[in-house]
């Protein structure tokens, strides 16, 4: 038999905000199931509910704004590394972005509730970005630090697959 006891959910929007900017704005949300005498969970106990925006400049995927905030919290203390938030500022999300995250909001440097809410944001910024000035819209000059963001990322956007290959013939094809 298995018992709920624990539930987190992240959620992540991007907006585009224009002149490739997007915010991205990302919750992370945390409740504990105790427990009753009779082995079933009771109501939900909320214990995070954290709120972090980060407004990017694009192609560079440059952070130029931060912001954190903590609407509820477990211990009293916690907001204290709200600010600290603001060390991602001038970091660009980029191959790499998980660990310099880490180095800088991790651990003893911050939150490691609202640090893995920041490496979450990391992909979907990139996505974000891209739904609003990829190669989907016309407007969208197509060039290879774009393609360059994406590639290894997964399988699908390996260097020598497919997809790569098929945006830098589209590229050269651009070109002619």
């Amino acid at each position: 038999m298995k018992q709920l006891v624990h539930n987190r959910e992240y959620s992540i929007d991007t907006y585009d905000l224009g002149d490739h900017y997007i915010l991205i704005e990302g919750s992370l949300i945390d409740h504990r199931y105790p427990l009753n005498q009779n082995k079933t969970p009771e109501d939900p106990r909320l214990v995070h509910d954290m709120v972090v925006r980060l407004k990017v400049k694009g192609p560079e995927m440059l952070i130029e704004e931060a912001e954190a905030e903590m609407p509820y919290h477990p211990r009293e203390e916690c907001p204290v590394v709200l600010p600290w938030i603001q060390d991602l500022v001038g970091m660009r999300i980029t191959t790499g972005f998980t660990m310099r995250v880490k180095e800088t909001i991790g651990e003893t440097k911050g939150c490691t509730h609202l640090m893995s809410l920041v490496v979450a944001m990391g992909p979907c910024a990139v996505q974000g970005y891209w739904a609003a000035y990829g190669v989907e819209r016309a407007e969208m000059s197509l060039r290879e630090e774009s393609i360059k963001k994406i590639v290894n990322t997964c399988y699908l956007w390996r260097e020598d697959g497919p997809l790569i290959m098929s945006l830098r013939e589209a590229l050269k094809s651009k070109a002619s």
